[in-house]
Parts: structure tokens; C-alpha cells; sequence
């Protein structure tokens, strides 16, 4: 995971090279956790758990749309890399992504010592600087490589997809004489008028509409729901 944690881990006493009496078999990676299955001996293992807040939905919500807006850093991620300065976006929303601080993280483990970090604990920190996910960080912090990337994308595609500001839209005076009309009007000769009490009456009346929907006729389909409306439907 890069060195973003080394500041948080040189205030506790955890340096590269340092190899602890103890092997963690397994890391998982979650929201707001790492927890490390560390092995003492064949039989004997403890569970650490290295806690980080998450960042909470407003500020996501900012550093995606940033993300999504920067070709450079965009195309990185949606490629399966982190850009080396991709702190910076967070740093823009004055939260850390990386923490700054041993305070920062919650640490805990269930073997009897009561000195923080043990053995166990140190292990599994440095485990978890060497996972070589780049993405776990945006786990841990909340978002997970796929809801992060899918939100990147779906922002990307509506920015090529939207209208551009620039593009030119004709008044309503331009328009007028077309708003509300279906084309050319037709032959008005042909049109007859109904009997009275004809609920398809003005469906007779109206010129014919050149309009279709999947090959049937406008005035077709309206029939049924004319019918339906003055309650003789049959």
C-alpha cells in the first residue's frame, strides 16, 4: 500500500525490516477495518483487527465527481491504477486519505499483552502496508474498487453524453408554429364529422395522424382508452 502509512506507523514503533515472531496467515480487507489472523504457534493463532474511519457520503460524493472531471486521474483508475498524487483530491475535501497520525487507527488484538501494538499487531501492520492492492486504501476508507469504479464511469459517460453548454438551442419564437404539432396536417377534406354521442368522435374528426408506434397507428392505439375513459370499453 505504498508508504502512506509510514508517518502513522513510525509514531508507533513499526519500521521496514522489522519481521515479529509471528506469521499472519490471513488479511482481510473491509470497510473501516483490516482484520489479520496472526499464528503464534501450530495451534495457537489471535485475531487483529486495525481500524481506519471511513469517509462519509458527502465527501466521496465530492472526490468521485473530481475524479470523474480529471482525464489523467480518471483514465488511471478505470485502467486498474492509482495515480501517485491521488491524495490530492481528498486533500481538496480536508480529509487525509492516508492516516497522518498512530491516533488515527484503532487497534486491537485478542491475545492477553496489554502493550499496544504487540507482537501480533505489528505484524499484521506491516501485512497491511505491503498489501499490494492498490485499492484497498478506498476499501478501508469506505468505497470498494468496483461501487468506486462504476461511480467513476457512470460520471464519465453522462460528461460525454450531456449536451454541451455551448450547443445552441432555438428560442420559442422559433418554434411556435411547430410546438404542438405531430408534422404536416393532412388533407382536412377527408376528415367527416361523428354522430352525437360518438366517444370516438373527435378521433373521426381530427385529420389523420401520420404517427406510429412500432407500425400501428396513433389513432388506433387511442381508441381502446377512449373507449375506456367514457366507460364502454368492450
Amino acid at each position: 500500500m505504498t508508504d502512506g502509512f509510514r508517518r502513522a506507523l513510525d509514531e508507533l514503533g513499526v519500521h521496514k525490516g522489522l519481521v515479529p515472531p509471528c506469521r499472519v496467515d490471513t488479511l482481510t480487507i473491509g470497510p473501516g477495518a483490516a482484520v489479520a489472523g496472526v499464528r503464534v504457534t501450530r495451534q495457537r493463532f489471535y485475531e487483529v483487527r486495525i481500524g481506519l474511519p471511513t469517509f462519509g457520503k458527502q465527501v466521496w460524493t465530492a472526490v468521485i465527481a473530481a475524479v470523474a472531471a480529471d482525464e489523467t486521474a480518471r483514465t488511471a483508475l478505470l485502467d486498474g491504477r492509482v495515480p501517485d498524487d491521488i491524495a490530492r483530491f481528498f486533500a481538496a475535501e480536508q480529509v487525509p486519505l492516508f492516516p497522518e497520525a498512530a491516533w488515527e487507527l484503532s487497534l486491537d488484538c485478542t491475545c492477553p499483552g496489554t502493550r499496544v501494538p504487540c507482537d501480533h499487531l505489528v505484524a499484521a501492520l506491516i501485512a497491511l502496508e505491503g498489501e499490494e492492492d492498490p485499492f484497498a486504501i478506498f476499501t478501508l476508507r469506505g468505497r470498494d474498487r468496483t461501487a468506486l469504479l462504476d461511480e467513476i464511469g457512470r460520471q464519465a459517460g453522462a460528461r460525454v453524453t450531456a449536451p454541451s453548454a455551448d450547443a445552441e438551442t432555438p428560442g420559442l419564437d422559433e418554434v411556435m408554429d411547430d410546438f404542438f404539432g405531430w408534422g404536416p396536417a393532412g388533407d382536412v377534406t377527408s376528415t367527416r364529422r361523428s354522430r352525437a354521442g360518438d366517444p370516438l368522435g373527435l378521433l373521426d374528426e381530427v385529420p389523420p395522424l401520420t404517427a406510429t408506434v412500432d407500425g400501428t397507428s396513433v389513432t388506433a392505439l387511442l381508441r381502446p382508452l377512449y373507449r375506456a375513459i367514457t366507460g364502454q370499453a368492450k
